[in-house]
């Protein structure tokens, strides 16, 4: 199957490297998909998968970022009882200067594009180090699920111009939602790198990184940790060296400046979908992190 979405109201053939399933069971998987990154979130079933010739089990719910050399078998057994959907995309979907190659170039002479996007897709391209895979929390499936069923939306409706834009917006953010929920819940065996957390302070930037859209603030963070205001703040400034407020503005802007980047949306359409009050807010805050105005990142 060629994961692509073609564009219904388009005077020329415009075709997408991207696609969206519903729900569908293990048994539509494909073990290789050859020219596409895919997310692949679990919502029902208890198997053991093949993934490059390791094995791993899997229950769910669960989310697996592959690339597109990896292979995954699942027994012919177990297909009928798995439940999925997909997020298969091209890194060119995501900025056109991206490609299978300069994606994994490091050091100082790759472009700003393709250093900014391989940060957000190192779920896919490392994933020997993160594993590629991660139990997840209901809630986490209930964000990556709801992400992944607006970008169909936008890929199966196409009820707008706007629609590769948008689709590309909800990929965006999915790709911050799972390097951060990777990140943070790395194998506590393996060795600790410098921006890891501990343990206990794990459950609050997971709460973050799953409601950074809506208000939070620092009344609601400490009635929902049982703690209070000063200690919230104190126990943030020791793991991440921001107060708690001042981390979660952080990460608005960071994901701002990603879809300002890779996508046509307008400022005010990115400052609601990444919580702020307004545009204005939006272009305050990003001009104090940023030193330039949000038009001027595009």
């Amino acid at each position: 199957m060629e994961y692509s979405t073609t564009a219904m109201n388009s005077e020329k053939l415009r075709v997408e490297p991207v696609f969206v399933t519903e729900e569908v069971s293990g048994r539509e998987i494909d073990e290789n998909v050859g020219d596409r990154f895919r997310v692949i979130l679990f919502t029902e079933g208890n198997f053991t998968a093949g993934i490059n010739g390791d094995h791993i089990h899997v229950i769910s719910p669960a989310v697996m970022c592959l690339n597109e050399n990896d292979r995954i078998t699942i027994p012919g057994s177990d297909t009928t009882r798995i439940k999925c959907r997909q997020f298969l995309f091209s890194p060119r979907f995501l900025n056109k200067k991206l490609n299978f190659e300069n994606i994994l170039e490091k050091g100082p002479d790759a472009e700003s594009e393709v250093v900014e996007n391989r940060m957000i897709l190192k779920t896919h391209i490392d994933s020997m180090e993160l594993n590629y895979f991660r139990y997840i929390k209901p809630e986490d499936w209930a964000r990556i699920n709801d992400l992944m069923e607006k970008a169909r939306f936008q890929l199966t409706a196409q009820d707008s111009g706007w629609w590769p834009c948008k689709t590309r917006s909800f990929l965006t953010e999915l790709l911050f939602f799972n390097a951060q929920l990777f990140e943070l819940r790395q194998n506590e065996s393996k060795e600790v790198s410098p921006s890891a957390v501990s343990a206990s302070f794990k459950p609050m930037l997971d709460y973050i990184a799953r409601s950074y859209d809506k208000k939070i603030t620092l009344e609601d963070l400490s009635q929902r940790f049982g703690t209070n205001r000063t200690d919230l703040n104190k126990l943030f400034k020791k793991e991440t060296g921001m107060t708690a407020i001042k981390y979660v503005i952080d990460l608005r802007l960071r994901i701002a400046r990603s879809l300002l980047k890779d996508t046509d949306l307008p400022v005010e359409r990115i400052a609601e979908q990444t919580g702020f009050a307004d545009s204005p807010h939006l272009e305050r805050l990003f001009k104090q992190k940023y030193k330039m105005i949000p038009g001027d990142a595009r």
